[in-house]
């Protein structure tokens, strides 16, 4: 039930506007597992798809609000540490998805896995 960050995740002003702001350990270690799956996979699919690896490393982290929605259905009740056991998989399993041709809907599915095998393995 760790989700630690010096600054927690929320919302807040910017000027007038509310804007979500993201744990920014969760897009720290959705990175580090983005790049795992980058180095893992033929790097020419990702230059096809991807103008880049900082395309596709924000292609990935584009998805840290479905990450911070799944953590907060989580009610404080995760039984692990959060960044090590989700975010960092997600990256990497969602990247790896995208790197093989997925298309970002399939994000909480994905997503949805990676929690239920993660609770399951704290159980």
């Amino acid at each position: 039930m760790w989700r630690h960050s010096a600054r927690p995740a929320g919302r807040a002003f910017l000027g007038e506007t509310l804007v979500e702001i993201a744990d920014p350990l969760d897009l720290a270690y959705m990175a580090i597992g983005a790049k795992q799956a980058l180095v893992e996979h033929d790097d020419i699919s990702c230059r096809a798809r991807f103008e880049g690896e900082l395309d596709f490393i924000q292609a990935c982290i584009d998805q840290v609000g479905c990450l911070d929605r799944a953590w907060q259905r989580q009610n404080d009740q995760f039984p692990g540490v959060w960044c090590y056991e989700v975010a960092e998989p997600f990256g990497y399993g969602y990247g790896a998805h995208l790197l093989r041709g997925g298309e970002p809907a399939r994000a909480e599915e994905i997503l949805g896995g990676i929690v239920a095998a993660a609770t399951e393995a704290a159980g």
